[in-house]
């Protein structure tokens, strides 16, 4: 964040109508609800009998693609887990893997092994490695992609997102580790196999899953894994509780305040002066966080959408914030309107997915996934320091998400100083959006 205001911002603006930020979603491990150059080209309809546009990059340091899905035989569907064909509605190339879930099951699961992609001794190394996919839910507006490693010894790594939209759209995931059969002991330098599954987010659901992979990638990780610490809706207790034990010297701990712009300087919510503070002297990321109420931005028109979108960019922009170039989504659904908008008029997008992210990480066609760090019946302390762990030992990206600190309602600050004591001792450095794009580890498109 920039150290220096390029003007203030001298405005009053109502609060009328505000909502806090309720949200989709929990962080439950039980896996239950809760230079490159480029082209663009169009394919014609393929086995899921759609169309779509599709970019092609040309790589370069940075990532290798690890499977283009050009060649299917070497993959296959397991039994009873659906089915396997080819689509040329692909992102990148001339086909997409097209899967159709089983009917016991609504998920579909495929697999491939690693001698498949041309390696010697039959293994694949993915150490220093991470993995990002391109993916495509046509069936269900909420959806789950696991990605697994298995290892010689068959242990197992998992790497799953949730995804609350968009629906029938390309989306780039950089994949977090989320669960690991015998850590101390997984071998990524020995996987032997690679299983992709897909199934709806809700288990109830009596529709099977129809989904398309394409461009699995491997990304070269960082020295060191991040953790960012954010917070949404820009509540007066932000700056009071978190801010102010944050900045202590024993921590020195940036963060990201999401706001809703036209709530500053209104009862229980922070000042400019407040945030102008915390980004100048604490190195805060000040980002938008557009005002949708009580509903989600689904529930808008495309330029209602973008009209909410524009304010909260403006207004950031005008004050000087460097923030304004990243967005949180109000109540985390995310619609292919949404998702189109935010790709066009911000940097990154963030929402929540209840797992880390793949770093470096690939910007375009992505939503990054946050992790509720304080939501009753949802997320334990467990989940959050296991999320932590998987940041340093993977080297991944795990952000958190509070929105009140201390009080009835938010985190006790005993469990907020807990969350930041096991960052302290953990080999991470804290970050904001900013900081990831000086340090080289946002890339527009795969390098």
């Amino acid at each position: 964040m920039s150290r220096q205001t390029r003007r203030m911002f001298l405005a009053t603006v109502g609060a009328t109508g505000l909502a806090g930020c309720s949200a989709i979603g929990g962080d439950n491990p039980s896996d239950t609800p809760s230079g490159t150059t480029s082209q663009t080209t169009t394919t014609n309809g393929g086995g899921d009998g759609t169309s779509s546009t599709k970019t092609t990059s040309s790589s370069s340091n940075g990532s290798q693609a690890f499977a283009d899905f050009e060649d299917l035989s070497r993959w296959s569907a397991l039994n009873q887990m659906g089915t396997l064909k080819k689509s040329k509605n692909a992102y990148t190339g001339s086909q997409a893997a097209f899967v159709t879930g089983g009917k016991k099951t609504n998920e579909g699961k495929i697999e491939a092994a690693a001698a498949q992609f041309g390696n010697n001794n039959n293994l694949a190394d993915f150490s220093d490695k991470d993995l990002s996919i391109a993916f495509k839910c046509k069936s269900h507006q909420f959806s789950k992609i696991s990605v697994r490693l298995v290892d010689i010894g068959k242990r197992q790594m998992e790497m799953k997102r949730v995804l609350v939209g968009p629906k029938d759209t390309w989306v780039r995931v950089n994949l977090g580790t989320t669960d690991v059969s015998n850590p101390k002991n997984f071998d990524l330098s020995s996987v032997y196999k690679i299983r992709i599954i897909g199934r709806p987010r809700d288990p109830k659901s009596s529709n099977r899953i129809k989904f398309l992979v394409d461009d699995l990638r491997t990304v070269k990780q960082p020295k060191k894994g991040k953790v960012m610490l954010t917070f949404d809706d820009g509540l007066s207790s932000q700056y009071q509780k978190a801010y102010q034990l944050m900045k202590k010297k024993k921590y020195d701990f940036p963060g990201v305040a999401a706001v809703i712009t036209e709530a500053i300087g209104n009862s229980d919510f922070m000042s400019y002066e407040q945030l102008h503070q915390m980004s100048q002297k604490g190195g805060w990321d000040v980002i938008a966080h557009p005002n949708s109420q009580a509903k989600p931005m689904t529930g808008y028109s495309k330029q209602k959408q973008k009209q909410m979108m524009q304010q909260s960019k403006s207004y950031l922009r005008d004050a000087g914030f460097e923030g304004h170039k990243y967005m949180a989504v109000p109540k985390n659904v995310v619609g292919p309107t949404t998702f189109k908008l935010a790709q066009d008029m911000f940097d990154l997008t963030f929402s929540w997915g209840a797992s880390p992210n793949a770093l470096p990480m690939i910007t375009k066609d992505t939503v990054v996934s946050r992790i509720y760090a304080h939501q009753k019946s949802q997320t334990s302390m467990r989940t959050v320091k296991k999320r932590i762990d998987a940041a340093a030992r993977y080297k991944q990206l795990t952000p958190l998400l509070f929105h009140r600190v201390g009080g009835k309602n938010g985190i006790p600050m005993k469990d907020f100083e807990t969350i930041l004591k096991y960052i302290k001792k953990k080999d991470v450095d804290v970050v904001t959006p900013s900081d990831l794009d000086k340090q080289g580890l946002l890339q527009k498109t795969p390098k």
